[in-house]
């Protein structure tokens, strides 16, 4: 017998579509299942083979104009992440102001993330106005 897809079933991968790196507690927050339910349900969903694999999709217009010549070349092949080769560039926005970071970004790095910022005014901002969750995921993360 068929497996027949639900509002929950829906709601999860309508979930997924918007972004596959999304948590199943990210998840179950966006659609009001439990967590536990997301996972199972999506476990489900790959177990008969609905979903089956998920996969990076990537935005070539992020690649910077000194390898315009390799953006004609992905977009005209099938596969082009065969085309992705050591040395491209990615075009990066400020994590703060959102601005294109022009030169060399300022990084900052805490638990496993890292976050980009086009001045240390923007480093300094984003710093302040988020600290106390920094701070939560840096002891989340040193347990």
């Amino acid at each position: 017998m068929p497996v027949e897809l639900d509002d929950y079933d829906i709601s999860i991968l309508k979930s997924l579509f918007k972004d596959g790196r999304k948590s199943f507690r990210q998840i179950s927050r966006e659609t009001g299942i439990t967590t536990p339910t997301v996972k199972a349900r999506f476990e489900r969903l790959v177990n008969v083979g609905f979903i089956q694999r998920v996969v990076p999709v990537i935005d070539f217009g992020r690649i910077a104009k000194v390898n315009a010549n390799f953006e004609m070349q992905a977009e005209n092949n099938k596969q082009p992440f065969k085309k992705i080769k050591k040395g491209i560039q990615i075009i990066l926005d400020c994590d703060f102001c959102h601005g294109i970071i022009a030169g060399a970004p300022q990084v900052f790095k805490f638990a496993n993330y890292e976050r980009f910022f086009c001045c240390t005014s923007c480093k300094f901002e984003y710093k302040r106005k988020y600290g106390g969750r920094i701070q939560a995921i840096i002891e989340k993360h040193a347990e």
